[in-house]
């Protein structure tokens, strides 16, 4: 097959079985003399001749722990010593070569490097951080899915390490995510011999390949030429048989109508060589090619697809894409019903298929009921009707769906916390809280009001700010109407006035400190408190005398008359607030099969059981409606603490008393359809 145009850059390899050495070309390092400092820019990898002792001046991106490598050029011995001057003061100095220097640097400082010795050696000042310098590499397997990276500044280089278990051809492959990275690949031995250096394609994409030495590890330094950031992905692939000498593709000329797609096929020479092809465009603007060599036009123009087999070998074909009108626009649907703050996309066809530009616009009249982002997703902002037109940037053809908008749904989301691995510097372990919070996850997963169910969040172990930027997360979504659900077990305690909440970590959340977070998330708020002193919440000790009245007063923190009139939550709470708040287990394991008394009821409530891990009964449903209310759901839960205290110890040993605000409150909180 004719050869197109020549596209890839000599591949310069070593064979490492002979050991022998290579000077990398002019485009990847520059050679320094003894003629003054030379600026050494980030990730540069440059050649020194130590007997003339070069100097070098650097800038450290950021402030950061650098070392000074020093890798052997040629088969002479090297030996050096490192200074490092910041200005006029020696900051640091050393001998060796890998590493010869590492210490602290600052950011935007400039230091100069003088070294002296003897032989030549490769210079780099790398960040010693992970995948940033010889010996922190990132581990490249063979055989894997493509690795991700970013050069994230100018200048980085990224190190990684491969070992060849059987000898085979080895293959790598880089390829740019970004137009302006242009990537260079450099293989080197454990020794720091610099041993091949890839060969480079017009789009920027890096290929080497080599035959390794069975057991021997290797590293790989990747760099982005011109020092250009951005995105890459690469890839390592052993070799089935040998590397192909030449690649010949299906077709020499293409010509694509529109953004069809016609699929080339590449065949390796001689008969059983082996290895990745990787396919390239010239232009993908005018024509793009998949990994599996599918080529689709996307605008009017040419291009030229290569396919590069491991080894260097190479074939073209050229592809003319012709421009292709639309003639039509068609919705698969011509009304759409939504609800406020649902989303829904447009389905529509643009005709023919392969039309160069399938580009729509959308409106819609009148304004102010929904908003359509530049991929046709409607999202439902009040309620009414509306049209929404759909207009082809290529020739301006159109088509009309109606949306109807209706009010929003409710919505069910609950936050679980459970702190159970107390620092030893404490409080004890609180054993028993990760299988509650597990249990009502479960039964809150089953329960679904109106087709709606409840989206479920935990936390488990968490510190006050942990749980404060958790209820954020979890509610922030929430809308008036919704239900939002909190729920915690941990250590708690009643003291001045006031139930407060000790965290693992030692931190504490006051009930004050939760009613704030709580009361700026929109929609009924519903919570549940599972801890000693609980009933401290809302006010309630276990005689028939409240010590506090409301959960307005105790929320903030004071004493007084409640302030409940219209207040949006309702609580029930494991335990009176002199009480302590208890946990049990069954049977053989009974420690790993530990959950809260109350939790285990809330469970059985809401129809899930614990002991068996499975659906079960709504308990709490007394009159059989398929929904439990809060005072349904307090009269059961009383009762159930009371029996398990009771299998637990002699009547009355264990008193623990449920608590609950508003009482007698017939508002559903659990239901199963």
């Amino acid at each position: 097959m004719k050869q197109i145009l020549p596209r890839l850059r000599a591949l310069v390899l070593l064979a490492a079985a002979l050991g022998l050495a290579l000077a990398a070309g002019a485009g990847a390092e520059g050679v320094f003399g003894a003629d003054g400092p030379v600026a050494l820019e980030p990730g540069q990898l440059a050649v020194a001749e130590l007997g003339d002792s070069p100097a070098f001046t650097f800038m450290p991106p950021s402030g950061s722990v650098y070392d000074v490598w020093l890798f052997p050029v040629g088969e002479g011995p090297v030996s050096a010593r490192a200074e490092l001057w910041q200005g006029q003061t020696l900051v640091g100095e050393g001998e060796g070569t890998m590493p010869a220097l590492s210490l602290r640097l600052t950011a935007g400082t400039t230091y100069t490097l003088r070294l002296t010795g003897e032989g030549a050696a490769r210079l780099e000042i790398a960040r010693h951080a992970l995948s940033r310098c010889f010996d922190m590499p990132m581990a490249l397997d063979a055989e894997g899915d493509a690795y991700s990276k970013a050069f994230a500044r100018r200048g980085d280089a990224h190190w990684y390490a491969f070992e060849s278990p059987d000898g085979r051809t080895v293959a790598i492959t880089g390829v740019p995510a970004e137009t302006d990275v242009r990537l260079l690949a450099q293989l080197f031995d454990e020794d720091g011999t610099l041993l091949a250096e890839s060969g480079g394609t017009e789009g920027g994409a890096c290929l080497l390949s080599f035959d390794p030495q069975a057991g021997r590890r290797y590293r790989l330094r990747l760099t982005s030429l011109d020092g250009a950031t951005g995105l890459y992905s690469l890839r390592l692939t052993r070799v089935e048989g040998a590397l192909a000498e030449s690649v010949t593709l299906s077709r020499e000329a293409l010509l694509v109508a529109g953004r069809s797609g016609v699929q080339l096929e590449a065949a390796l020479l001689p008969e059983g060589s082996g290895g990745p092809v990787y396919w390239e465009s010239s232009n993908p603007a005018s024509a793009r090619v998949s990994a599996e060599g599918l080529v689709t036009g996307r605008s009017a123009g040419e291009a030229v697809i290569t396919a590069y087999a491991a080894g260097g070998a190479w074939a073209s074909c050229r592809v003319s894409v012709r421009y292709v009108p639309v003639e039509g626009v068609s919705l698969l649907s011509r009304r759409l019903s939504l609800s406020v703050g649902d989303d829904a996309a447009i389905e529509c066809e643009v005709l023919p298929e392969n039309a160069s530009d399938p580009r729509l616009t959308y409106a819609a009249e009148p304004e102010g009921i929904v908003e359509i982002d530049r991929r046709g997703v409607v999202r439902a902002l009040a309620e009414g009707a509306c049209t929404v037109t759909v207009r082809s940037v290529d020739g301006g053809v159109t088509d009309a769906l109606d949306v109807e908008v209706g009010p929003a749904p409710k919505r069910w989301r609950a936050l679980l916390v459970g702190e159970q691995n107390y620092a030893s510097t404490v409080a004890a372990v609180r054993t028993g809280s990760i299988n509650s919070v597990s249990g009502l996850r479960s039964m809150l997963s089953g329960l679904s009001f109106g087709g709606a169910r409840f989206r479920v969040n935990t936390l488990l172990d968490a510190s006050r700010d942990g749980i404060l930027a958790g209820i954020a997360q979890a509610f922030g979504e929430a809308r008036d109407g919704d239900v939002s659900l909190f729920y915690i077990t941990c250590h708690g305690y009643y003291e001045g006035g006031m139930t407060s909440f000790r965290m693992y970590d030692g931190s504490v959340l006051t009930a004050a400190e939760l009613a704030q977070a709580l009361g700026e998330v929109p929609g009924e708020i519903l919570v549940v408190v599972d801890c000693c002193g609980s009933g401290g919440v809302i006010g309630r000790a276990s005689g028939t005398d409240d010590i506090l009245r409301g959960i307005d007063a105790v929320f903030g923190g004071g004493v007084g008359p409640a302030q409940l009139n219209g207040s949006r939550f309702r609580v029930i709470a494991s335990a009176a607030l002199e009480q302590d708040s208890h946990r049990i287990g069954f049977g053989e394991g009974a420690e790993s099969a530990m959950a809260t008394v109350f939790a285990r009821a809330l469970c059985e409530a809401g129809g899930w059981s614990l002991e068996r891990s499975a659906r079960a009964a709504m308990r709490a449903d007394l009159d059989y409606d398929g929904a439990v209310t809060l005072n349904e759901l307090y009269v059961y839960v009383s009762r159930r603490v009371r029996w398990y205290l009771s299998l637990a110890g002699s009547p009355g040993q264990y008193a623990q008393s449920v608590q609950v605000w508003p009482e007698g409150d017939a508002g559903v909180v659990f239901e199963r359809e």
